[in-house]
C-alpha cells in the first residue's frame, strides 16, 4: 500500500472509531489502530493481522510480553512495548478504582483488575490486597512468584508487608496459568494458615481469589472455608 492509500485509510479507521467507538471495529482494527500512533508510515493492517492470529484476541495481544512481540515481522523493540504499556495503565487505572471504593461493596471491580493482572502471565503469581478499616484497598503487593503450580508463599512476609501498610484485613489472590478453576489442596492449606494467623494477630483474611484466563474463582464460596472456632 503506498503512502497516500496508507494514509487514507488510517483516517478512516480513525473516523469510525471517533463517529461509532471501539465496537465498530474488528479486533485486528483496534490493534491496526493502535500500531498507527507508533508507526507513522507504514501500513499497520498486516502486522495487526499476524498478531491476532497468533494471540487470537485484542486481550491476549496486550497482555504478551514485549520480547514475545518482536517475534513477529514489522514489530520492532518500540512498537512491541506499546501493547505492555497499554496493559499496565489499564490495570493501574482498575487499581485506583479499586481504591477509592470499599473492595466488598464493589467486588467486580476487584475481579478485573485481577485480571488485567494476572491474566494471561506464565508462571504463577501470589499477591495480596492490603485493605483498610474501611475495606479500600492500601496496596496490592506481589508477595511471590514461581514457575506454572510452583509458588511458595510465605504468610510472615504477608504479616510484616500488613504491618507496614497498617492494614485492617488482606484478601489473597493468585493465577491459575493452566486455567483450571478448582482450589488445589495446597490453596486451601494457605488459606486455612493465614486465616488461623489472622485470627490471632486480628487481621482477618477477608477472602482467597483464584484468577485464571476467563474467571475468578473466591475459596469464600466454598463450604471448606475456614470458620472461627469459639
Amino acid at each position: 500500500m503506498d503512502t497516500n492509500l496508507s494514509a487514507g485509510h488510517r483516517q478512516r479507521l480513525l473516523k469510525r472509531f471517533y463517529d461509532n467507538g471501539i465496537f465498530s471495529l474488528a479486533d485486528y482494527e483496534i490493534v491496526e489502530l493502535l500500531l498507527t500512533f507508533i508507526i507513522p508510515r507504514r501500513d499497520t493492517k498486516p502486522i495487526a493481522k499476524k498478531l491476532i492470529a497468533r494471540y487470537k484476541t485484542v486481550w491476549g495481544v496486550l497482555n504478551a510480553s514485549a520480547d514475545a512481540l518482536t517475534d513477529i515481522e514489522g514489530v520492532g523493540k518500540k512498537s512491541a512495548l506499546l501493547f505492555p504499556l497499554m496493559n499496565q495503565v489499564m490495570a493501574y487505572c482498575l487499581k485506583e478504582k479499586c481504591s477509592d471504593r470499599p473492595v466488598m461493596a464493589q467486588r467486580t471491580d476487584v475481579e478485573a483488575y485481577l485480571r488485567f493482572y494476572f491474566g494471561l502471565r506464565q508462571n504463577e503469581y501470589v499477591a495480596v490486597l492490603f485493605l483498610d478499616t474501611g475495606n479500600r484497598v492500601i496496596a496490592t503487593d506481589i508477595i511471590a512468584e514461581g514457575t506454572v503450580n510452583q509458588c511458595a508463599v510465605y504468610p510472615r512476609s504477608i504479616v510484616q508487608q500488613a504491618l507496614h501498610y497498617g492494614a485492617a484485613s488482606i484478601i489473597i489472590a493468585h493465577n491459575h496459568p493452566g486455567g483450571g478453576k478448582n482450589p488445589s489442596e495446597a490453596d486451601w492449606l494457605i488459606t486455612e494458615r493465614l486465616f488461623s494467623i489472622g485470627l490471632l494477630l486480628e487481621l482477618p483474611l477477608l477472602d482467597h481469589v483464584i484468577v485464571t484466563r476467563d474467571a475468578v474463582v473466591s475459596l469464600l464460596d466454598f463450604q471448606r472455608w475456614p470458620k472461627k472456632t469459639s
